[in-house]
Order: C-alpha cells, then structure tokens, then sequence
C-alpha cells in the first residue's frame, strides 16, 4: 500500500481535490521540461475563501490570450466547473446581481467574469462569463473598438472595466524548477489593448 501512494504522488498525478497550480505543466516541444502559466486567485462565490483561474500552456495562447479552466475551491479542495478564453491583463470580475440568493441568513452570489478578447487591428470582443455554483455559461459578447486607432466609447469600456476589478483579483505567473516544483509570484497588472 505504501508503494502506491509513493508512485501516485511521484508521479506528479492530479488527485481529486488537490491544488492544480501546484502541478507542473510539462512542455510538450523545446529544451525546456516545464511549461510556464498564469493563475488568477480571486472569491467567485463570495464564501471568503479564493477559487482560481488556471491558464493552459503557451502553445495554447495568442494574442487573444488563453484559454483558462476556472475551479470552485471548497474548503481547499479544488473542483473544475468550466473554462473560459482570456487575456491575464483583460480581466476583471464583479457580483452578478441576478444571481444572488439568501439560504437562512446567509447571502450567497455568484460572479460575472469580464474579458476583452482582441481581435485584429482595434477590433475585439467584450463581454463577461457568468460563473454559476457548478458551471460556467458560455460568453455573451460585443465588438468594440479601442486602442490609439478605436474609438472614444470603445476605449471608455475598455478603461472603465478593466482599470480596478470590483472583486479583487490576483494576477500570478509561475516559475518551475528543473526538478518540477512550481512556485507563483505577482505578475504586473497592467492595462493591454
């Protein structure tokens, strides 16, 4: 028996409930091993506790960003309940106000993810994932236009969203060693058209 837990945890397998960010994501071409991402910390559900965003790897990014999986944290056990496309720069997250419920004297909500999904030239998408309490709904959408070529309305939205995060969020980058072990560290926020 003991054996086995030793293989399983040398392995570096994914169990149930554990944190995924702390599992190295092996690079799939190069002279690296390890592949390098983001993470996103921030209270979806408004229980107190951060869930987290978890980006994929660099060859699954553009300059639309990346593609994220979004987990639901439960008294420290992580559970995937969707994924979502963003920019780790283009991201912000608010209460979404039609989806807050009281169950006794408890106040419950869940959240709204706003991204910007840039397009070509000063053309992109905005518009926000609902993340419910076991899923997350698909984008609802517009195309606005900001940047130095956009326009004034556009970059208006762009600015006003994206500026400061009504529930505040944590934009983290990971570095792994060359034995696997993955550390975070803040990552710069900073404002991308």
């Amino acid at each position: 028996m003991k054996l086995i837990v030793f293989i399983v945890i040398a392995s570096g397998m994914h169990l149930a409930g554990s944190d995924p960010s702390l599992i190295p994501l092996k690079k799939t071409n190069g002279e690296e091993k390890y592949a390098e991402r983001f993470r996103i910390l921030t209270d979806l559900d408004g229980d107190g506790v951060n869930d987290m965003l978890l980006s994929k790897g660099p060859e699954e990014s553009g300059s639309m960003g990346y593609g994220w999986s979004v987990y639901s944290n439960r008294k420290g056990e992580f559970r995937q309940i969707g994924e979502i496309w963003a920019h780790p720069m283009a991201i912000a997250v608010e209460p979404d106000r039609a989806r807050m419920s009281k169950k006794g004297s408890e106040e419950h909500r869940h959240a709204r993810i706003w991204v910007y999904l840039k397009g070509g030239g000063n053309t992109g998408s905005f518009g926000y994932y609902r993340v419910g309490e076991k899923s997350v709904d698909k984008l609802a959408s517009i195309e606005i236009y900001p940047g130095d070529a956009g326009t004034v309305l556009g970059n208006a939205i762009y600015n006003a969203t994206f500026e400061i995060s009504p529930i505040p969020i944590v934009v983290e980058r990971s570095s792994t060693s060359k034995e696997g072990k993955v550390s975070w560290a803040k990552s710069p926020r900073r404002i991308k058209r």
